[in-house]
């Protein structure tokens, strides 16, 4: 979760947030023909203080993630009245939070520095005689 602490001692939002990550994955595999070689990872789950909304936070492995992350977000938020369904047979609750899907992309960000840093180190490291610092 993003919020270590719930403001408020509002904790209920995390704890439907936490169950909604649990069962997530299982209930994509089911929902959601991803393309052939393309893995979603659930990053995070927030819950709003009512909640009334869920915003799932994504990240795409396999493809070319800058162009596979935007299309994938168009599939799920296709599928997120399925996915909404699903996660109402799972979570005993008056009313389920609507769901919306949010591509994360620090994990291909952060790839893309390392790969900077990397291509920074082979340049330096002839002039220093070969040795990385």
């Amino acid at each position: 979760m993003r919020r270590p602490d719930a403001p408020n001692g509002k904790k209920r939002p995390l704890r439907i947030a936490a169950e909604i990550l649990r069962d997530l994955p299982e209930i994509l595999r089911a929902q959601v023909d991803l393309p052939d070689g393309v893995m979603v990872s659930i990053t995070d789950v927030e819950v709003n203080d009512d909640l009334t909304t869920a915003k799932i936070f994504f990240s795409v492995f396999g493809g070319d993630e800058t162009r596979t992350g935007p299309y994938v977000q168009k599939l799920l938020n296709a599928r997120k009245g399925a996915v909404r369904h699903e996660i109402a047979q799972r979570l005993v609750m008056r009313q389920h939070p609507e769901v919306r899907f949010i591509y994360d992309e620090t994990p291909a960000r952060a790839a893309h520095i390392e790969e900077l840093l990397k291509k920074a180190r082979e340049i330096q490291s002839p002039e220093d005689g070969g040795e990385n610092a």
